[in-house]
């Protein structure tokens, strides 16, 4: 009796298995989100594509229907960066007018995925600037809520600063973009407020430090309007 019960057990066990799918990777359910925020399945062909590239933006970012259509409509855009970049360019732009910083004699900054192009690094090089203070939190969100200047790079191919800028409020902050991207490109494709780009690029420590300088004058001085 006590083995037809074990055998009765391993077989339910074994269907219930089977019954349980299994546990979707990150890339599906983020898929699967977008599928059902955006219904990509609406815009025809290139549906796929617009999908996989509308799950690059933040979470909290809505795409204006129009600008799916469009997408659509451009067509031959079958890789997710090219439509990505696509409806980055296209896409509504986040207001976030600047207040300027207080005068005072030190500012805090965060510092995330620099580069360089240079002798000079650009990160330690910070730290040797007598007015700057690096913010450091238990992640780069609560760092970046936190500093009042930001140096960030652009995130690579896929612009991934926009999900950093999603999360803080820029109203108090001064955002430098620090990328091999174009001025131009850096613009059309990051969704919140730049204030400078920048390229790694710099021949001294002290042609860096010097330029921070004029970013804490600008900071503290002239507000945009955006």
């Amino acid at each position: 009796m006590k083995e037809i019960i074990q055998k009765t057990v391993k077989f339910f066990s074994a269907i219930g298995k089977l019954l349980i799918a299994e546990p979707a990777d990150k890339s599906k359910i983020i898929s699967r989100k977008v599928c059902g925020k955006y219904r990509a399945w609406k815009y025809g062909p290139l549906s796929i594509s617009i999908e996989m590239a509308a799950s690059y933006f933040p979470e909290n970012y809505q795409l204006d229907e129009e600008v799916l259509k469009a997408a659509n409509a451009a067509g031959n855009i079958y890789s997710p960066k090219g439509m990505l970049y696509f409806l980055l360019s296209h896409a509504r732009k986040i207001a976030a007018p600047r207040q300027p910083l207080p005068i005072k004699t030190s500012y805090s900054y965060v510092a995330w995925q620099m580069i360089n192009l240079s002798k000079v690094n650009i990160v330690t090089t910070l730290t040797k600037h007598p007015r700057l203070i690096e913010i450091r939190e238990e992640t780069l969100e609560l760092s970046a809520s936190k500093a009042e200047i930001l140096i960030l790079s652009s995130g690579g191919d896929y612009l991934e600063v926009n999900h950093l800028l999603s999360k803080i409020d820029l109203t108090h902050k001064y955002v430098i973009i620090c990328s091999v991207f174009e001025e131009a490109f850096i613009h059309d494709h990051i969704l919140y407020r730049v204030d400078r780009k920048i390229t790694p690029n710099f021949k001294s420590e002290n042609e860096y430090l010097a330029f921070m300088d004029e970013i804490i004058r600008e900071a503290t001085t002239i507000p945009l309007n955006i």
